[in-house]
Formats: structure tokens, C-alpha cells, sequence
């Protein structure tokens, strides 16, 4: 096995000159630079992570925190993760939280013990309050990519929901839809009630009605209360179009529809907010209308703002808000009053 020696006799410099190079260091020219890179290939020298970590106090790694690694929501969030990362030489520990609080805690303990130099927090919830403080108080980086706690100053990445439910609705408003329902998600989310904001404000600017009846809230796990929905749905007043405050919940109302033999979006109108590139095995419908988050381009963003954070290069708070994009599909339909199914 080559070592950091043979490199110092092939390139012709010091063993600390080797080392300033391993280690990015600006001390070093560029021709003695490209010496020692030249001569790290012929030998084909991997230099020891581990002791790279304890000359330099950190660790190359930055942790991304995740409620569900394999929710089909993250694919474009972490794809840009990951090509920042590669861009950055940095390494990415991803860790799927779940929603038991020991294993969030398990977590943050082992990636603050010399495992990770910073977190991403993608999605925090109002249970992680003290989590997020401790991290404060010990100063150690973090970026929360939609923020629940605004009152701490912390670096945070938002997405600006509120306008991307108004534009949804707006959208079903030009289709003709005045009676439009909103079935909502989990309302500890931040998120959530962002969209639902968006929601109202939207009707009361066009000076539409919101009957009770057409705020539904979903169960545990954001599951559609189906008794609630069919009475809703066979209501004479019934709503034409739906508003979902994430495409999972419109998959349930798009089949619940179906099941009561309504088309969509002949008969009712569906917008969801994510646009989800892939729907789950039991979705019986066409391609949704939804509102659409730049994940790619936040997932990138995080690693190269952590990246300047831990390099010294910001002196303040990183706080950006993101645009979102409706993506027009095939669930919202033009609405003229008298036409459609009313079963």
C-alpha cells in the first residue's frame, strides 16, 4: 500500500507540502500542486479519511435528514444532493427519520459525535422544537428546508406555499369552478396550513363561499375520511372541483370519486400539490394536475450553502423562498354549471 511518504519522494516536496495538498490548502503553487496530483496518480494513493479528519476537525460529511428516504417525493431533492455533492467533494450520509422521536434522537446524537460536520433537516415537524434548539445552542450548522420554527434564527430554505395554493385555485377558478373543496393533511405541518391559507385566500379574493363542509381533514397518516368525503360528494351543493394539499391525498380522492361514479375530470375537477413523478399501484386515474416544488434546485442549494457555511465564506443567516410552478396535467376540467354528474 502507497503512503503519503512515497508521494513526497516521487513529487519531490515535504511531507507537509503533501499534505497542504490533500488538504486544499492555499499555501501551496500551482505547479507544486500539480506536481504532487501528478504523482498521486502513478502510485493510485488514497489518502486516509479518518486521519484527514482529525488534522482538519471535520469530517467532509454532511447529513441530510429525511422523513421517508424512499417516499418518491425526494427522487429530484436528492438527486441534486447528490450531484452537489460530487461537484463539492463532499460525502452525504442520508438518514430516514421515520416518526419515532428515539430514533431521531439517535441520529442527531451520532452525527453531532464527529460523524458529520452539518445536517439538513428537510420537512421539520413542531415535535422537533427541542431538537432543533439543542443544535442551535451548541452552534452546530444546520439548514431546515421548510422551517417551523421562525422565531429561532436559524438558516432555512422555504417554499413559498401560499402562493403555489392560491395559483391552484386560480387555476380552477379560470375553469369555471366556483364550489371548490380542500381536502387537507397532517395540520401540525407548517406546510399544511400554508396551503390552506393559500386555499382561502383565494376564494375570498374571487368572493366564493367556503361551506364547512368543504374543508376536509384527512385521518392519521393523512388518509382521506371516506364517510366524510361521500357525504360531502353527495351533497345537491356538492363541490366541482377539489383542491388536495398533496398528491398522495389526491390519489384517495381521485379513486374515491371513481368509486362513487364520478369521472375526473368530466364530472369533478382534482389539483394536488408535489407533482409526484410516480403514483402508488392502486391509483386508478389519469395524470394530475399539481402544484410543483424546485426539489432539484433546493437539494442543490443545500450542499453548496452548508458548504460555503462550513468554509467561512457566510458571515450572516441564509434564509431563501423558493417559487413554486403549476404542472398542468390531466385532472382539471373546464366547468360550465348544469353539465356533469350529480349521483
Amino acid at each position: 500500500m502507497k503512503t503519503i511518504k512515497d508521494v513526497a519522494r516521487l513529487s519531490g516536496v515535504s511531507l507537509t507540502t503533501v499534505s497542504r495538498v490533500i488538504n486544499g490548502s492555499e499555501k501551496v503553487s500551482k505547479k507544486t500542486k500539480e506536481k504532487v496530483d501528478q504523482a498521486i496518480r502513478e502510485l493510485g494513493y488514497f489518502p486516509n479519511n479518518a486521519a484527514r479528519s482529525l488534522v482538519k476537525k471535520q469530517t467532509d460529511s454532511i447529513a441530510v435528514l429525511l422523513r421517508n428516504i424512499h417516499d418518491p417525493f425526494f427522487c429530484d431533492l436528492i438527486r441534486g444532493i447528490e450531484e452537489a455533492s460530487l461537484e463539492l467533494g463532499r460525502n452525504v450520509i442520508f438518514c430516514s427519520l421515520g416518526k419515532d422521536e428515539k430514533i431521531r434522537d439517535r441520529y442527531i446524537e451520532y452525527l453531532t459525535n464527529g460523524i458529520s460536520d452539518a445536517i439538513v433537516l428537510y420537512g421539520s415537524l413542531f415535535s422537533d422544537k427541542a431538537m432543533i434548539e439543542h443544535l442551535h445552542r451548541v452552534q452546530f450548522p444546520l439548514l431546515l428546508v421548510e422551517n417551523n420554527f421562525q422565531t429561532l434564527p436559524l438558516n432555512q430554505f422555504l417554499i413559498d406555499n401560499v402562493t403555489g395554493a392560491r395559483d391552484a385555485v386560480f387555476y380552477l377558478i379560470r375553469h369555471g369552478h366556483k364550489r371548490i373543496a380542500h381536502v387537507m393533511g397532517n395540520p401540525n405541518k407548517k406546510v399544511i396550513l400554508e396551503r390552506f391559507s393559500g386555499y382561502t385566500e383565494a376564494m375570498q379574493e374571487n368572493g366564493l363561499t367556503i361551506q364547512s363542509s368543504y374543508i376536509q381533514n384527512t385521518l392519521n397518516n393523512s388518509v382521506l375520511s371516506l364517510p366524510q368525503f361521500q357525504e360531502m360528494m353527495k351533497a345537491p351543493n356538492r363541490p366541482t372541483a377539489v383542491f388536495c394539499s398533496d398528491d398522495k391525498i389526491a390519489i384517495q380522492v381521485i379513486n374515491a370519486l371513481g368509486d362513487l361514479g364520478f369521472s375526473v375530470p368530466g364530472d369533478v375537477s382534482v389539483v394536488g400539490f408535489d407533482n409526484l413523478k410516480s403514483y402508488d399501484h392502486s391509483y386508478r386515474g389519469p395524470r394530475i394536475t399539481s402544484v410543483q416544488q424546485p426539489l432539484y434546485e433546493i437539494g442543490h442549494d443545500s450542499i453548496v450553502s452548508l458548504d460555503r457555511i462550513l468554509k467561512g465564506e457566510e458571515s450572516g443567516l441564509i434564509s431563501k423562498c423558493y417559487k413554486t410552478t403549476l404542472a398542468e396535467h390531466d385532472t382539471v376540467g373546464i366547468w360550465h354549471e348544469g353539465e356533469g354528474a350529480d349521483l
